[in-house]
Formats: structure tokens, C-alpha cells, sequence
């Protein structure tokens, strides 16, 4: 047995263990550590205390079972056990027998096979923080539990300066978390996939968890856009309710108010699963509000999602820090969201509804780079209409530019979603096809301008195009020889008769005899010039003509005989 001498040696060295660190997690691990070798190798739980659920939450132990961990991760204060007498007498209390125990002391000591069990409070400053559980094989160990009470006691105070200092820890990283997150959407204000990353990057934190989504709201107001997500399982995304009208976050948008699940009766539903497949059981749906340009009125633009897998995980205090977070993203994104609208609309041609010029030349470079960085292959298309000047001249300019609306909606038709279709000049346009291998470039070619000619135009008829084909890296190794290369193959189809298409081609690729793919694409350029210098002479010829009664001498005009 331990004598009164060992026991006060171990009491100092618990005591310089417990002060040696602020850490909660620290202090605790020694705490435990330092009562099982005081007891004689006991079994050591120490709980602290949830006022806000009224029970003792299971924060380090030493020596339990899985199977009994799990009984003991959450002890209500009501619960029949040595805790609940803690809570009532805040005194010591033991079971010097199994047959003494009841309720969860005895699942306890069942389990474990102890002999005699021990319940210590710690309490600081008339509050009780927690309690020390030991299950002990020598019940005689219960004897001393004055002694054990007075190390409580001391165990009390480090775990309460702990718990002060990670407060004062937390409230500064609060701050400057806050302060950092205003500062980085500040800067960020006008793009809103930084705006995203941002919100997405701070809730995590903030709520201490790994899983959070950000939903915006669609423009037709009946479901929602995954904009930004984290830790969530990619295969479990269609699980994911984004209806307006059914789901939690649309419940959330229409009132304009915070929904929390979290406990057992309150299960989330039409949710995701975390990343590894575990389901979520606490669920924090914050709406993210925006000015609506009425006073007093706020307008509805997402909401933000933050899970656990963990019941009753978002305290109050987190719940406050996420409501501030949606405040100042709710800002950043409406000025976000208002630029990419006006951006888009600049982005736009109006006649045919595709990207203009400009988008094209500011696109082309960043997804050549983004095809070399992961090594893909990216196609161009250049698409001219035949004989537009004609359907202008005979026609009216506004059936030209129905023409133009015709291929231009055939071509959104016909192509894939992420290719990049662009007006590009009067009667071209060009289509930008990331990821598509060469040797099926042609073929997208050939189906394109085959359900152009097939169709008739209203009000025009059959119109055909010429299209120049080209890819990278293998026919061209930048932005600007796609264009140039792009340019000769189109030029090259309309010299050789017009309604075709025709693919770059390399020096190796050649036959014998055939004239080079340089000095074709300069012929076939020099006829396309002679070609329009040609018209407009006939135009010309054909107004000086026209206005040649202007320079005829004056006649009268007889009046007609009756």
C-alpha cells in the first residue's frame, strides 16, 4: 500500500505536471496520467462540465474499454451514477462494491471489473467544472479520498486557468480572424470565386469543422447552385436537396432566419455525407442577406451550411461568429455577383447571344495554358459565312444578321457545354473545344457545317460555311498560331470552292508533289482579297450607274393628254 510520504511525493510532482502547461489538452492528459499512478493504477475519466445540455462531457481517460467509452462520451447530470451525486453534494462519493452501484456506475464497473469505483468534483471558484472517475481494483483506495479530494481540488484550479487562457487564445484568434477574413474580401470584393473560397475557408474555422457548402440562389428562385463546398463526399453531391421549396436551406432563405439540427430529435434531412461516407448528424443553415435596395428590407442571395457528424456540434458562441461571417460575405458577394453580371453582359454579343471579341481574346490564352498545364489537347474552330456579303446586298442587311443569328444557334446546338463558342468578326465565329483530341476535331467540323446546310434559314435559305480547323499543341503551340493557322485553313476552304472544311496540315504530312500548306494558305488568302477588292468595285459600278440621272440634262415632261 502507499504511504502518506509517497503519496504527498506524487501530489508534488501531479502539481508541477499540471502547472508545467496551459494547454487544456496538457493539463488534462497529466491530470490522468498523474491520478492513475496515485491511485495504484486505476482507471481515470475526467469530465467537464455542459451547462447549456446538462451533462458531463468525457474529455481524457486512461484504462477504459472502447465498449464503455462509449457509454461514458456524454453523462447526463440526471443520469443514475456517482456523477449525478457529484452534481447534487459536490462532496466525494464511492461504490466500495459492485453490488453498491447502479445505473451507468454500475454498466461501468461491469464492464471494466473494478472492484470499487471513486467520483471526485472539481470545482474553482464555487462552480463545478467537472469530475474525476476512477475504477479501482483496490477498493481501499477509497480511504484516502479526503486526500484525493484536496488533489482535486488542485486539479480544479489548472483546469480552470486552462481554460481561461484558451478562452483569451480563442477570442484573439477570433479577432484576428475576423479582422483578416474583412480584410481579404475587402480585396476581394469584385471576384466572386475569391469571395467563395474565402466564406468557405473561414467557416471552417470559425465553426470548427471540415464540412461546410455555400448555396447561392439560382436566378429562377426555385433551387439552388453548390457555388463553394468543403469536405464533403463528391459521390454523395446528388443526395444533396438544393430545391428551394423542400429544403432546409430554402426553409432557411424564406424565413430569413438560422435553423440548427443537432440533437436526436431534430434529424437534418436531404443532406450530403461527409468525405469517407459518415453521415452528418448537426446541421447549421445561416442565410446570407443582402441589402435589397429597400429600407429595412434585406433580399435573399444563399445561405451558408456548416456539419458535423457529431450531435449538438455548434455552440452558441460559434453560431454568433457564423452569423458575422455571413453579414460581411453577404456584402462582398452582392458586389461580386453584380460585377460578373455587368462583366457577362459586356461579355455578350447581342445579335447572337454568343461571347463577342473580346471574351475570346481574353479566354484563348488562359485555356491554352490551362491545356498545357494538364497536358490536354484543345481544338479551334473557325467558322465563316459563305456569301454573306450577297444575302446582305440582295437580301437587306437584316436578314444578314439573321443569318448570322442562325449559324450562331446552330453552333450552340451542336456543341458540347464547356466549348466556348465567340462571334468573331462580321461573319465569323470561332469555337474554342478544350480537351478534344485532334483526330476528332475533323468530325465535329464536318457535323457542324453539315447541320447548317441541311437546315434553311427563315426568311434567307440554305446558308453553308467554310470552317478552319486547328489544334493544340500538335498543329499549332500558342493562342496566336491557333488563330493564324485557323485563319489560313478557313481562307483555304473558301479558295478551294467554299462549303467545307478544311484541317491544318503538318510539312511531314504531305505527298510528294503537293503543293506546301505556306504557299497554299498564301494563294488561297491573295484570291480571298481579290475576291472582296472585286465586289466592291461592283458596288461601286453599280452606284455610279445608278446615280447617273443626277449628271443627265433636264427635260420637261409633257403633260398628259386627256
Amino acid at each position: 500500500m502507499t504511504t502518506e510520504n509517497q503519496l504527498l511525493q506524487k501530489c508534488l510532482v501531479l502539481q508541477k505536471a499540471l502547472f508545467s502547461s496551459l494547454r487544456l489538452k496538457e493539463v488534462l492528459e497529466a491530470a490522468v496520467k498523474q491520478f492513475a499512478e496515485l491511485s495504484g493504477g486505476a482507471k481515470v475519466a475526467i469530465f467537464l462540465s455542459d451547462n447549456e445540455n446538462m451533462s458531463f462531457k468525457l474529455m481524457s481517460e486512461k484504462g477504459y474499454s472502447p465498449k464503455t467509452l462509449v457509454k461514458m462520451r456524454e453523462v447526463p447530470f440526471a443520469a443514475e451514477s456517482l456523477l449525478k451525486s457529484v452534481v447534487q453534494k459536490r462532496k466525494p462519493a464511492s461504490h466500495k462494491s459492485m453490488a453498491e452501484a447502479v445505473g451507468i456506475s454500475a454498466d461501468i464497473m461491469k464492464g471494466e471489473g473494478s472492484k470499487a469505483q471513486m467520483a471526485l468534483p472539481l470545482i474553482s471558484h464555487n462552480l463545478l467544472v467537472g469530475a474525476i472517475l476512477m475504477d479501482l481494483s483496490k477498493p481501499e483506495v477509497i480511504s484516502y479520498a479526503d486526500f484525493y479530494n484536496e488533489v482535486a481540488g488542485i486539479t480544479s484550479l489548472a483546469i480552470a486557468n486552462s481554460i481561461l487562457f484558451g478562452r483569451s487564445e480563442y477570442e484573439r484568434e477570433r479577432v484576428s480572424t475576423m479582422y483578416k477574413t474583412a480584410c481579404s474580401l475587402t480585396s476581394s470584393m469584385l471576384q466572386i470565386n475569391e469571395v467563395l473560397q474565402i466564406a468557405s475557408d473561414t467557416a471552417i474555422v470559425l465553426g470548427n469543422t471540415p464540412c461546410c457548402a455555400v448555396l447561392l440562389i439560382d436566378d429562377s428562385h426555385k433551387k439552388f447552385r453548390l457555388a463553394a463546398f468543403k469536405g464533403l463526399e463528391g459521390s454523395s453531391l446528388n443526395e444533396f436537396d438544393l430545391t428551394v421549396s423542400d429544403s432546409i436551406a430554402g426553409n432557411v432563405l424564406k424565413s430569413g432566419k438560422i435553423e440548427y439540427f443537432g440533437d436526436e430529435q431534430r434529424r437534418p434531412y436531404g443532406m450530403p455525407k461527409a468525405t469517407g461516407g459518415s453521415e452528418f448528424r448537426s446541421v447549421l443553415s445561416l442565410p446570407i442577406l443582402a441589402d435589397s435596395g429597400t429600407k429595412g428590407k434585406k433580399s435573399g442571395i444563399g445561405v451558408l451550411q456548416v456539419f458535423s457528424t457529431e450531435f449538438k456540434a455548434f455552440n452558441k458562441e460559434q453560431i454568433e461568429l457564423l452569423e458575422s461571417l455571413c453579414s460581411q460575405v453577404a456584402a462582398s458577394l452582392s458586389v461580386a455577383l453584380t460585377h460578373q453580371t455587368a462583366a457577362a453582359q459586356a461579355s455578350y454579343d447581342a445579335n447572337t447571344g454568343l461571347y463577342n471579341r473580346l471574351y475570346f481574346d481574353d479566354v484563348l490564352p488562359k485555356e491554352v495554358e490551362r491545356a498545357q498545364r494538364h497536358k490536354h489537347q484543345l481544338g479551334l474552330l473557325l467558322i465563316d459565312i459563305d456569301h454573306l456579303g450577297q444575302i446582305n446586298d440582295h437580301l437587306g442587311q437584316k436578314r444578314g444578321d439573321e443569318a448570322i443569328a442562325f449559324v450562331a444557334a446552330k453552333v450552340k446546338k451542336t456543341l458540347r457545354d464547356i466549348d466556348i463558342a465567340c462571334r468573331y468578326g462580321g461573319e465569323e465565329i470561332v469555337v474554342i473545344l478544350p480537351e478534344t483530341p485532334e483526330q476528332n476535331l475533323f468530325m465535329v467540323a464536318e457535323r457542324l457545317r453539315k447541320s447548317i446546310r441541311n437546315e434553311t434559314a427563315p426568311g434567307v435559305g440554305t446558308v453553308t460555311v467554310s470552317v478552319g480547323v486547328t489544334s493544340y499543341p500538335n498543329l499549332a503551340s500558342s493562342a496566336q498560331e491557333l488563330v493564324s493557322t485557323a485563319e489560313q485553313a478557313v481562307n483555304i476552304a473558301k479558295y478551294e470552292g467554299r462549303d467545307k472544311c478544311v484541317l491544318v496540315s503538318l510539312p511531314d504530312a504531305m505527298q510528294p508533289g503537293d503543293i506546301s500548306w505556306g504557299d497554299l494558305a498564301k494563294q488561297a488568302k491573295l484570291s480571298v482579297v481579290a475576291e472582296r477588292q472585286s465586289m466592291l468595285h461592283s458596288r461601286l459600278d453599280v452606284s455610279a450607274e445608278y446615280a447617273s440621272w443626277l449628271h443627265a440634262p433636264p427635260q420637261l415632261v409633257s403633260k398628259k393628254k386627256k
